[in-house]
């Protein structure tokens, strides 16, 4: 999975505009998802792909969409 590919996952789970989500788009403030969508966003992605919800330490890790995917993909393409 590329970082495009999981945008367009989060897209697609979040109902929020593909256009709208960037790499550097932080969940909270620029897409307005409150912690309830984020805990659904997480555990939606790690169910399709078995990633390991242990990776992530600190808000830091799902503060951005890009930190949140190289949280849960260890910066490698799936």
């Amino acid at each position: 999975m590329t970082l495009d590919d999981f945008r367009s996952m989060v897209s697609e789970i979040s109902n929020i505009p593909l256009e709208k989500i960037q790499n550097h788009s932080s969940f909270q403030e620029d897409l307005g998802m409150d912690s309830l969508s984020m805990v659904n966003l997480i555990i939606e992605i790690s169910k399709r792909f078995g990633l390991d919800l242990g990776t992530i330490q600190s808000f830091e890790d799902i503060k951005s969409v890009e930190n949140l995917y190289r949280t849960l993909t260890g910066g490698r393409s799936l």
